[in-house]
């Protein structure tokens, strides 16, 4: 038996399919001329039509283009969950049929999959070998699956297990690079005033990857915010831009700058109302939305000083007060602390005005989370 949180639902015969569908991904165009005989799914659900519904639909086609499609942009398994999720609510206007289709075709593809139900809906679960937040999960075999709908805040309800994929591959992600999605690009205008002086940064970002961040679950902290490079011209123009801006400052001072930046162009504001959900954000997107609540404005915060002042750094996760922030690499006489023979001082990116060193919570009840 799986205990699990309620998606949404719906079951129904279907209609053959044969026109040239074109869908959106992140602002490239995906084109398939699968044909695709679907089968309408009754109420209340049964286990019996659902296990005959399994691996009868046509998906040979689909799966190529697919496969095509996702190699062009070096989509890795995550970004084809999401692509695979795209496609599945075009072709299926119920929720249910399109986790079915959703279900083969990543079982096609070989993934670790559960498949779950009871009578009003049905849910796919996928194996990751990294850790997701905010993310319905159950264990099963001693593993741990996660919702493949990425839903939050649902009511909990009972689930039984249909199939087990038997598949091998695990749901992975790469660490180091994004996929290719650049179809895209929207403005960026930011300005501060910073010891009398005034400063301008102007560019543009990748709307198509601040979309895919968006989609993305929570992933557990660690280097990938920080691996994941600001797209190559929003690079080239902020983080040139904020070399120039510190190049004649003092290191506390350049430190302190960018601690500034980040805390006044980027006002605070919680996940609820910014995104409607919980979730940690990556440095395009933080400057994208040009907001964030504690978390989102450390990770852009610790991406800034490593690019710009080539410092490590490490997330302070403060678990009782249900907060982050930054301590950063430093040789000099003013640190808060000594990890592992290396000095750190501790950097508040949410609170305007905090100098480096200036902390409003005690850094001894952090855990410490390289990135």
């Amino acid at each position: 038996m799986l205990w699990v949180l309620i998606g949404l639902c719906s079951f129904t015969k279907a209609e053959a399919t044969s026109e040239v569908h074109e869908i959106d991904v992140y602002g490239h165009v995906f084109r398939s001329k699968a044909k695709l005989d679907l089968v309408k799914l009754s109420y209340p659900i049964e286990e019996t039509q659902v296990k005959r519904s399994i691996n009868n639909i046509p998906i040979t086609q689909l799966k190529q283009e697919m496969d095509a499609f996702s190699a062009a942009f070096q989509m890795d398994d995550m970004a084809y969950v999401l692509f695979s999720q795209k496609v599945s609510k075009h072709f299926c206007a119920d929720p249910n049929l399109a986790k079915l289709l959703q279900y083969q075709i990543l079982k096609e593809r070989g993934y670790k999959l559960l498949l779950g139900y009871n009578s009003e809906q049905l849910t796919v679960y996928g194996y990751f070998t990294y850790s997701l937040a905010n993310v319905a999960e159950v264990t099963y075999q001693g593993q741990l699956f996660y919702d493949l709908s990425f839903q939050q805040n649902l009511a909990l309800c009972e689930e039984e297990l249909i199939e087990y994929s038997n598949g091998v591959k695990n749901i992975e992600i790469n660490q180091h690079q994004a996929p290719l999605f650049n179809a895209q690009q929207t403005k960026y205008q930011f300005s501060t005033e910073y010891h009398e002086k005034r400063y301008e940064f102007k560019g543009v970002l990748n709307q198509s990857l601040i979309n895919y961040y968006h989609d993305l679950p929570s992933i557990a902290f660690g280097e990938i915010y920080l691996n994941y490079h600001l797209s190559d011209l929003a690079y080239k123009q902020l983080i040139g831009d904020l070399k120039k801006a510190v190049s004649n400052m003092s290191g506390q001072m350049q430190l302190n700058f960018l601690l500034h930046f980040t805390q006044v162009v980027i006002p605070y504001q919680t996940d609820k109302s910014l995104h409607g959900r919980e979730k940690f954000a990556f440095a395009e997107e933080v400057l994208g939305k040009q907001a964030g609540d504690c978390e989102d404005k450390s990770v852009l915060f610790a991406y800034l000083v490593k690019e710009v002042l080539q410092l490590p750094s490490l997330a302070l996760v403060y678990v009782h007060q249900n907060h982050l922030n930054v301590a950063v690499a430093v040789n000099g006489s003013q640190y808060n602390f000594i990890h592992n023979n290396q000095k750190y001082i501790v950097c508040e990116p949410s609170g305007p005005g905090l100098q480096a060193g200036e902390n409003v919570y005690d850094w001894k009840n952090a855990s410490l989370v390289a990135w």
